[in-house]
């Protein structure tokens, strides 16, 4: 069984590290930058220190809900020689013709159909389902209970909230967010805040899910 490193002891990292303890990993301990977290206790495990802790060549497990911070963990890893390993929660169904990238994370009943790609570093969150033929780019969040349509393309840093829909074939660009309940009708430029049914702009006034 291998060693795996959990970074970001907050409860998104908390879920992580069940899912790699249930996949058969051997959990080290979590790794976080925040000094007062260092030695506390999460779930069973230890928070080791910071990133000096971890090896070159180990396992990591990415447990930062924030799309900003956790781009960044996947830049470094590269130079520091991190593996970073696509966890897949043992209820969740991946075609097999789907493809995810390094560091992604596919949470209990998550649901991803054929020929359907997803970048590195992403977060498919509980029971969310991205249908045939669509495209999440790199570093993306899809929260709990989203419904993504065939076809559909969402560029990179994105974050798409809790219970949102989004129509076949619709394409929604880099960094957008969207929020909980939504349901997207039209191609969203990059950058832009959209809330409500039908989703429309609005000023940014939330910050990134997760922590």
């Amino acid at each position: 069984m291998s060693e795996l490193y959990i970074y970001g002891a907050g409860g998104h990292g908390a879920v992580v590290a069940e899912i790699a303890a249930e996949l058969g990993y051997v959990v080290v301990g979590f790794i976080d930058d925040d000094p007062e977290r260092a030695d506390a206790t999460v779930l069973s495990w230890r928070v080791l220190g910071g990133r000096a802790c971890i090896p070159r060549g180990a396992n990591v497990a990415l447990g930062i809900g924030n799309n900003e911070a956790r781009g960044g963990l996947v830049d470094q890893a590269r130079d520091l020689g991190w593996d970073l390993p696509v966890l897949v929660h043992p209820s969740a169904v991946i075609s097999p013709s789907a493809t995810l990238g390094a560091g992604t994370v596919a949470m209990p009943q998550v649901v991803v159909n054929a020929r359907t790609r997803i970048g590195s570093g992403c977060i498919l969150n509980t029971a969310c389902s991205v249908d045939h033929d669509s495209r999440v780019g790199e570093v993306s969040h899809i929260a709990p209970g989203v419904r993504i349509a065939g076809g559909v393309t969402i560029g990179d840093h994105a974050l798409i909230g809790i219970g949102s829909c989004i129509r076949p074939g619709i394409v929604v660009g880099s960094g957008c967010v969207i929020g909980a309940g939504s349901v997207v009708v039209s191609d969203v430029a990059d950058g832009a805040t959209l809330f409500g049914n039908p989703a429309t702009k609005r000023r940014r006034a939330v910050p990134a899910e997760g922590d």
